[in-house]
């Protein structure tokens, strides 16, 4: 009798209680329009977001490409200046230059002259198309008349790297004169008083 109600009370206790049946949660229409009414807030609140982002980073670029523009032209109005400063120093004013930023002596002043008049009649844009070096397929040009391997060979730095430009291309010429003979009193070409020859 015993074991028997044991067994029943243990068959009872496997079995589960029903499940409580789940209520449906009932939203007033006024309700959900408030619901609705929130959402469509939210998303025109975020398109109005992203709108001003966009005009913000629109006006961003704007501001950025209008001050690069006016950097380029400053940078422009700046080596228009120094082109019209070189102009006007004139080959007396290329020379002294040259000699200041190669550390040279002053009493190579005459001699330089006398190259750069024999070789180029003072015309920093003077070209040779003729001679050995102009065959050989490096023309001669500026107002020294060197050749590119030369110029690029014996730039001096903090010069242009335009081998048009007077001063680079003097300080071209003079470190390749301090390269090649030592001092500019052994380059015949720099002797006005010798007949003109290659240097």
């Amino acid at each position: 009798m015993h074991a028997g109600k044991t067994r029943q009370d243990t068959a009872r206790a496997g079995r589960r209680a029903p499940a409580t049946p789940c209520r449906k949660a009932r939203v007033s229409p006024a309700a959900l329009e408030g619901q609705v009414a929130t959402f469509v807030a939210a998303g025109l609140t975020e398109q109005r977001y992203e709108a001003a982002a966009r005009a913000s980073r629109a006006s961003s670029e704007a501001r950025s490409a209008a001050l690069e523009r006016r950097r380029a032209e400053l940078r422009a109005e700046r080596r228009e200046a120094a082109r019209r400063q070189l102009t006007a120093a004139g080959p007396a004013g290329w020379i002294r230059a040259c000699l200041r930023v190669t550390g040279s002596p002053g009493h190579w002043y005459g001699g330089l002259w006398t190259i750069a008049r024999r070789e180029s009649g003072f015309n920093p844009s003077a070209f040779n198309g003729w001679d050995a070096n102009a065959a050989a397929g490096e023309p001669s040009r500026g107002l020294f008349q060197t050749t590119w391997p030369t110029f690029r060979t014996h730039h001096q730095p903090g010069t242009a790297w335009d081998i048009n430009d007077p001063v680079a291309n003097c300080a071209a010429a003079v470190n390749y004169i301090k390269a090649q003979y030592g001092d500019i009193s052994r380059v015949q070409q720099a002797d006005a008083g010798s007949p003109p020859q290659g240097y």
